[in-house]
């Protein structure tokens, strides 16, 4: 049965199993009590920390609106909503993305420059949850492509079939290049963002402002585009001085999504280097075909060579139908979070600043409960500063593993994929994982004749963590798909 069916015929029980999982995690919740708010490491320009110089890593994925909100109540539509920050909290998450552009949340949906209390008061609501959970929060704060009107109608996918419009600004402007260049269009804009900076402006649960969603996509001439970025980020830079200003760009799937990156980001105030990337059998480039994670590897290279010297997030990620028609086919079959797990974990091992954000958080995410890789790589990462340690990313590939790790001050951390084992062995071919055992993998180069303190090697699957002898040359457990490897020095 579909999610929207679901949703339809067991609204109640959906409540129901929402309270009892809010009972469930309570003692797992970790409010955002302080006032440390995110920012680029004064130590390593590369990674995040907090205000207090404390390390953050943002681990979350998106969950930009409830789907099929015009058929749920504002409560059932915020239970799932909870559900999603209480798990990511409780599997040792600490980052989510929404659109506040969306007509759940938009605040601007009738005339220009009127803004609805009762929207407000609904994010209003989000961002009080996401501080009970301790959760941060990207804020986009514009999606749209093109200005005209439209009639709702929803699609299988739960969105609106012109959700791409702002039909409150038909008429206002001729096309977009206007509303782009014009005072009129740039006030409008500003006004908005900081009718909500207003009210969140000294609230440590925003983890930054993103300008638009995949501006680069909008119906506009680039250059008008560009200036309109840069023009945003001087201005909100002036006015916003506790949380971070960024945009974002659709996904590197092509030489012109190529291009267009390198133009957006020349020059630019942009405080991290985002990155969209999916598995899609459409796209131009052959390497978003194959393998999760070196597609996942491949964007995060990419985007750091294009805006090195800020921490680089791959923002959007997953898998689709050729060319984004829709959600991925293999969904229903990749109940083990195949693909969530491996574009969750290998940005990290590429050098970005935290774990990759799948896309799809109500097809795929919330259906096989996918929250729960969040949790091994929590304890992988625990008391790991990557600003202090000076991480550098490495290959150590065996002949039967990709091996993506990150040589440190004080840590070497290595995640191993099985190079055999894919979506397409596993969904078109139906050969399960293997088992690999007596595998070893020789760090000696990268741990410089270092003492050794502790091996462990996390299975990543069963959230064990097994001990190993203190040595550069590791002996790995038998383990399926993949593995993570953990050195501490003295």
């Amino acid at each position: 049965m579909s999610l929207r069916r679901r949703i339809e015929k067991e609204p109640m029980k959906h409540i129901f199993l929402a309270a009892i999982i809010t009972s469930f995690f309570a003692i797992a919740n970790t409010a955002i009590s302080g006032c440390e708010f995110v920012r680029i490491s004064e130590r390593d320009p590369n990674y995040f920390e907090l205000s207090d110089n404390s390390s953050y890593i943002p681990l979350g994925y998106n969950m930009a609106f409830p789907r099929f909100w015009d058929k749920l109540s504002e409560d059932e539509a915020f239970d799932m909503i909870e559900t999603h920050l209480k798990n990511i909290a409780a599997n040792g998450g600490n980052y989510a993305r929404v659109w506040v552009s969306h007509p759940f949340y938009e605040i601007e949906d009738s005339r220009p420059g009127i803004y609805n209390p009762k929207k407000i008061a609904r994010i209003d609501r989000l961002i009080n949850l996401a501080q009970k959970y301790g959760v941060r929060l990207k804020i986009c704060l514009e999606h749209f492509r093109n200005i005209k009107k439209y009639k709702p109608a929803e699609n299988e996918s739960g969105l609106q079939t012109s959700v791409f419009q702002r039909p409150s600004y038909d008429g206002e402007f001729a096309d977009m290049n206007e509303y782009f260049s014009s005072t009129k269009g740039r006030d409008l804009f500003f006004n908005r963002f900081k009718a909500l900076w207003k009210r969140y402006a000294d609230n440590p649960a925003i983890f930054a402002w993103e300008l638009w969603n995949e501006q680069n996509t909008v119906n506009a001439d680039p250059k008008i585009v560009k200036q309109w970025q840069e023009y945003m980020f001087e201005r909100m830079a002036k006015l916003c001085k506790k949380h971070m200003i960024v945009n974002s760009y659709g996904s590197f799937d092509g030489n012109y999504a190529k291009k267009s990156y390198e133009f957006f980001y020349d020059g630019s105030a942009n405080s991290m280097a985002s990155v969209h990337r999916y598995l899609d059998e459409g796209a131009s480039y052959k390497i978003c075909h194959g393998p999760m994670d070196i597609a996942a590897a491949d964007a995060v290279d990419e985007i750091k060579r294009i805006f090195p010297n800020r921490p680089a997030i791959l923002a959007e990620t997953g898998a689709v139908q050729p060319k984004h028609s829709g959600p991925w086919r293999f969904y229903n079959s990749d109940s083990d979070g195949i693909i969530f797990h491996d574009a969750l974990y290998t940005p990290f091992f590429r050098g970005a600043a935290g774990g990759g954000q799948p896309w799809h958080w109500d097809v795929y995410v919330y259906k096989h409960k996918l929250w729960r890789h969040l949790k091994p790589f929590r304890a992988l990462l625990e008391n790991i500063d990557p600003a202090g340690e000076g991480f550098k990313p490495f290959r150590a590939d065996t002949t039967i593993t990709r091996v993506y790790a990150l040589n440190g001050e004080k840590t070497i951390l290595a995640f191993v994929r099985d190079s055999k084992n894919d979506w397409k062995s596993e969904f078109e071919k139906g050969i399960k994982p293997a088992e690999i055992s007596g595998e070893s993998i020789d760090f000696s180069e990268a741990a410089r004749g270092r003492e050794i303190s502790k091996v462990r090697v996390y299975n990543l699957w069963n959230e064990k963590i097994i001990p190993a002898e203190n040595s550069a040359k590791i002996k790995l457990p038998p383990f399926k798909r993949s593995c993570a490897v953990r050195i501490d020095f003295k």
